[in-house]
């Protein structure tokens, strides 16, 4: 019996350690100012869950200690809670942003816990305190408020977001996962705050928990393989002739010739354009925010022949160029509101390269289009 309460303290630490590990390798190369966040605030929550589990597994047989081990497992209890709701609000874009003060309360209630066991270590009855028990009804209760007070936050923006499409008019994206990743989140909260200590209910309870991070998990790398800038291994580039070819990272020829309809020579350039110069030049200098940058001003920087670079774009991203331009305008903003703009979401559009806000909610529909 003991044994088998081992595996299932140990399941949802090993679950943890194994989708975080699969997402920092898959996301380590080529990542979006967007991607850069959201997978920071990822590898946050499996850590908070990861020393969470290992200070739980360290101190089962532990008796003061372990009580003075409380405050810490309360700090990364709130600190898992509160990275999967930052997750869920990069996830789940809305005008109501993060409050980053989310982040600091959980260290003012890490202090508070300390100073509460400091305090009841000083009172005359703490020697014939059951330690045990203690323990365990102090993380019954406070997982289950805790869980339950950001899972019922996380419902509440997928029903503000649901609000703010529907006024819009705008297409809602597909957030099935996140339903019911959700929905178990419940069920994990109903269970835990049952204190049932049957093996039955322990181990719905842990299933489900871990069950969260596969399709977490699952669903981030399904994301992260409809990204089409850039490829790690595999990049286009675009001869002197106006040729297309994809070669890998050594240099050599990937696959067959990608574009070949051009029959006159591009002698204005001597050097090769590839797709990475493109998106060095789109991440360093930001032309998109500038309203008036166009497919001209493109053509100017690199000084490529006009019909050769939009045939570039064309076949390396699989959108025309002002497709390809708004693609990047959307991505800052959704970085301005990521890094904590005080702005309205319409002065962000502004800011971010767009003319008004009904360019871009028709960029939104279309970028939505083209993914479905």
């Amino acid at each position: 019996m003991e044994l088998l309460k081992y595996i299932l303290i140990s399941i949802p630490m090993i679950s943890s350690m194994t989708c975080g590990i699969i997402l920092m390798v898959v996301f380590y190369k080529n990542l979006s100012v967007t991607e850069i966040p959201i997978l920071r605030t990822l590898g946050g929550y499996y850590l908070a869950l990861i020393a969470l589990w290992a200070t739980d597994n360290l101190t089962q047989k532990l008796t003061g200690g372990r009580l003075f081990l409380l405050p810490a497992m309360s700090l990364f209890i709130t600190l898992s809670q509160v990275c999967f709701y930052h997750f869920i609000c990069y996830i789940i874009p809305a005008k109501k942003k993060f409050n980053y003060l989310q982040y600091q309360m959980t260290f003012v209630v890490f202090v508070l816990s300390y100073a509460f066991i400091y305090a009841l270590a000083q009172t005359n009855g703490y020697q014939q305190l059951d330690f045990q028990t203690f323990s365990a009804r102090y993380l019954s209760i406070y997982i289950t408020l805790n869980t339950g007070v950001y899972t019922v936050l996380c419902w509440r923006r997928v029903y503000l977001y649901h609000q703010e499409k529907n006024k819009r008019k705008i297409r809602i994206k597909r957030l099935n996962w996140v339903h019911l990743i959700l929905t178990f989140k419940l069920i994990f909260t109903l269970f835990f705050s049952l204190n049932n200590y049957s093996i039955i209910v322990q181990g719905i309870t842990v299933f489900v928990l871990s069950f969260q991070h596969i399709i977490l998990t699952f669903n981030m790398l399904l994301e992260k393989n409809r990204i089409k800038i850039p490829v790690a291994y595999k990049t286009n580039v675009m001869l002197s002739s106006g040729q297309i070819v994809a070669v890998d990272q050594t240099g050599t020829l990937a696959n067959e010739l990608l574009e070949s309809t051009f029959i006159n020579s591009n002698t204005g350039v001597d050097n090769l354009l590839t797709q990475q110069d493109i998106v060095n030049y789109f991440t360093k200098d930001k032309p998109y925010t500038k309203k008036d940058f166009r497919l001209d001003t493109l053509v100017s920087y690199f000084g490529v022949n006009r019909t050769y670079m939009s045939k570039f774009i064309n076949v390396t991203y699989h959108c025309n160029v002002c497709q390809f331009i708004n693609c990047w305008r959307l991505k800052e903003v959704k970085y301005l509101q990521a890094i904590g703009k005080e702005n309205s979401l319409e002065d962000l559009v502004l800011q971010a390269g767009f003319s008004d806000y009904r360019h871009y909610l028709r960029a939104v529909q279309s970028a939505e289009k083209r993914q479905q």
